[in-house]
């Protein structure tokens, strides 16, 4: 396999991969799929990345026996490349299927997705590798995403065409014993979705807290709408309603802090509009992007300071020079 997908395959190449895909998840034995699973996880772990197991292998040790044709493996964005690479250099067919989150490799005619990004902007972060499991799994051991990730994943993936994503949640829900706080932390990326799952379990005699299912209701419904006026924020336009005040434990929340501080940049003209990723938990922050001076990249960490004095910050933001043409052009 090519590192690149063509842009615009022919017709026949469209049909050949249309076939291959219908292959990979449909025609696969377990015994194939564990002999190529252990080959890529020692490649994996012999180069010290990070990983997960997720998908149909990993409903089968967390939730519920399932049929499964390929492998799911999740990595952080900046692994995915390496892993790839590492695949190929130990006999792995390899495509870059997806560039945004989604790369493909191949051995012994088993398939292994490499997945860097998951539905609802779900990234293999330090908090989810901070929550990864060492399972037995055949005589040997890998690392499955944490039961509450999955029901995160799961319920984020579900559409109409892959209902199978909605019931490996709730097998997860009823095998497993979860971390209910961690799982509402992680509700983030999905709360409405997991609140309907969480009263769906219940009403299926699933026992599901009933504190869960009323903090994630309270949090959507009863904190989002807070009065613009305190943030200094004004609409000259818009009638601001009753005031709704959010407590001391929502305003020091990943998720607000991360608000503010994205909405301080829009602001800051030192910074103008640059494209950051921020990742926020409850002892640090991150930040990545890209800049033209090191004055701005200063600029960054003091906005960040401001807003989030008493957490760490790890300032990864590259500064990248601009560097003018090297000789001189004679014009006559």
């Amino acid at each position: 396999m090519g590192y690149q997908p063509k842009i615009n395959p022919t017709k026949e190449e469209e049909i050949n991969r249309k076939l291959r895909d219908f292959h990979d998840h449909n025609m696969t034995s377990l015994s194939d799929i564990n002999k190529t699973l252990f080959s890529a996880i020692d490649v994996i772990e012999q180069r010290k990345i990070p990983y997960a197991v997720i998908g149909g292998l990993a409903v089968k040790e967390l939730g519920r026996p399932r049929i499964t044709h390929d492998i799911d493996i999740f990595v952080r964005p900046d692994d995915a490349y390496p892993v790839l690479v590492a695949l190929k250099e130990n006999g792995f067919d390899i495509e870059k299927r997806d560039p945004f989150w989604l790369y493909k490799a191949w051995r012994d005619d088993v398939l292994v997705d490499i997945i860097f990004r998951s539905c609802g902007d779900i990234y293999f972060e330090e908090e989810v590798q901070a929550n990864v499991r060492r399972l037995p799994y055949f005589g040997r051991y890998i690392n499955a995403i944490s039961p509450e990730d999955f029901v995160i994943i799961k319920t984020a993936a579900h559409q109409e065409d892959n209902p199978h994503h909605w019931h490996d949640a709730l097998s997860v829900l009823t095998q497993s014993n979860l971390n209910w706080e961690y799982l509402y932390k992680r509700s983030r990326h999905c709360p409405r979705r997991l609140l309907s799952l969480l009263i769906y379990a219940q009403s299926i005699d699933i026992a599901i807290p009933t504190e869960i299912i009323q903090r994630l209701y309270r949090h959507i419904f009863e904190h989002s709408n807070h009065s613009v006026a305190a943030e200094g924020i004004h609409y000259p336009y818009r009638e601001i309603k009753e005031n709704h005040h959010l407590d001391e434990a929502e305003k020091k929340s990943p998720v607000y802090t991360k608000g503010r501080i994205m909405e301080a940049f829009t602001k800051d003209e030192r910074i103008a509009e640059n494209d950051f990723k921020l990742i926020v938990t409850d002892s640090h922050i991150v930040i990545k992007g890209e800049v033209f001076t090191f004055e701005q990249k200063k600029a960054v960490e003091e906005v960040i300071e401001q807003i989030a004095p008493d957490m760490e910050i790890k300032n990864h933001v590259d500064v990248r020079i601009i560097m003018p043409p090297s000789g001189s052009e004679a014009i006559s």
